[in-house]
């Protein structure tokens, strides 16, 4: 299957349905990272580590679904115009791409360095568990990204409430399913 281009005004159920499921990734993967160390040690804390890296790994393979149906099978629109603001919304979509590979590559390798208990049930061994600042760096640099990501996902989400109700160029209703009637904007 070859990408539709500009057959519609709306992105297909699927792209609509992966671009929601990785957003609410995102966030959910983002607090669950900020609560981990919230908790004492133990069961809870081994538990929510592992649904951590359990849905961390669900959220990379997701990407990589993503990518490659938008390459290969997802529809594609036009940029709303052809100015400078779309060329730009076109490279931070790139970026958010990047981001969100580079999120999950860092936390597979900042795993598979410290080594981690899985619910309790199986260990994955540690790389180097003797190297306690290289963990600890590679936990930041994870933390750092996440902390990137999840800005630019929020600066994604106003940027595109501000088309809706500043512009009111109709590029939130391109997230519509094509079986939902498209809104009538007011000028």
């Amino acid at each position: 299957m070859t990408p539709s281009e500009n057959t519609s005004h709306a992105y297909d159920k699927k792209t609509i349905a992966l671009h929601w499921l990785g957003a609410f990734l995102v966030f959910a993967l983002w607090a669950a990272g900020q609560s981990i160390d919230l908790l004492p040690r133990g069961l809870p804390k081994i538990t929510l580590r592992s649904l951590h890296i359990t849905f961390g790994v669900v959220f990379g393979l997701l990407m990589i679904y993503r990518i490659f149906w938008r390459k290969r099978g997802g529809t594609q629109l036009a940029p709303i115009d052809e100015s400078l603001k779309s060329r730009l919304a076109q490279h931070f979509h790139v970026f958010l791409y990047v981001l969100m590979m580079l999120i999950f590559i860092s936390g597979v390798v900042a795993v598979w360095y410290r080594g981690v208990n899985m619910f309790d049930l199986f260990r994955i061994p540690a790389f180097d568990a003797d190297n306690k600042p290289m963990r600890r760096l590679l936990v930041e640099i994870h933390e750092w990204i996440a902390n990137g990501l999840l800005f630019s996902a929020l600066l994604h989400t106003c940027f595109a409430f501000w088309h809706h109700f500043k512009l009111k160029d109709g590029l939130l209703e391109r997230m519509r399913s094509r079986n939902s009637p498209p809104q009538a904007l007011e000028n």
